[in-house]
């Protein structure tokens, strides 16, 4: 894609296909690059946002996805809910990307994450990744550890008690063999072994109360 955009500006492979961008939360950056790479390979998009959409009528989720389905070929959906692709995959029968889910997944963040590395290095295995910030909230990482967990790498998890990586992901990288360390403060150790620093926000919106935020 990036050779492509270089030299000849993008293609028309997607001509005469419709892909609909429906994002029902704040972004910038991933509704953006959809947006862009779509219409680079000769596609068209429709834009769907909350403030704007029928949701705010009180349409609900499943009838919102089911009736743009039928202006798109492709459907890209951004929800704060965690859960809510799955939801809306029940109920379409296009194509589907998630595009994050509240705090559960961003599996297209995940695979750019993934390509950025293998780009700056030159490889995936026999790394040390350490992830700093919202670890509980921040959806980003739950992706990428799922993805890291193919290669062999190790995972330092830096961030308070209270925001430390879900239960359910450490577990499961576990079970599939990923070395994983936890603290809480990102020393100067930790820092030496360290081939990618992977740095998130405090998701401060996704809090379930005041005390949490005080954290």
């Amino acid at each position: 894609m990036k050779e492509l955009v270089a030299k000849k500006g993008g293609c028309d492979v997607l001509n005469h296909r419709v892909m609909a961008n429906v994002f029902l939360e704040p972004s910038t950056r991933t509704a953006s690059s959809f947006n862009a790479a779509f219409c680079r390979l000769g596609g068209k998009v429709i834009t769907i946002q909350e403030g704007t959409s029928s949701t705010k009528k009180g349409e609900t989720l499943q009838d919102t996805m089911r009736c743009v389905q039928c202006y798109s070929d492709v459907l890209v959906l951004r929800h704060p809910e965690t859960g809510a692709a799955q939801l809306a995959a029940k109920y379409v029968t296009k194509p589907l990307i998630n595009a994050g889910d509240g705090a559960g997944e961003h599996p297209s963040q995940a695979l750019l994450d993934m390509f950025t590395i293998y780009n700056e290095l030159g490889h995936l295995d026999n790394i040390v990744v350490t992830m700093v910030g919202d670890l509980k909230y921040g959806r980003t990482v739950h992706s990428l550890a799922r993805l890291l967990a193919f290669y062999n790498v190790r995972l330092n998890y830096v961030a308070p008690a209270s925001l430390q990586m879900p239960e359910s992901v450490e577990s499961e990288l576990a079970a599939r063999g990923v070395s994983q360390h936890k603290t809480e403060s990102l020393t100067a150790d930790i820092l030496k072994e360290t081939d990618i620093l992977y740095m998130t926000r405090i998701q401060q919106e996704r809090f379930a109360s005041q005390e949490e935020r005080s954290c």
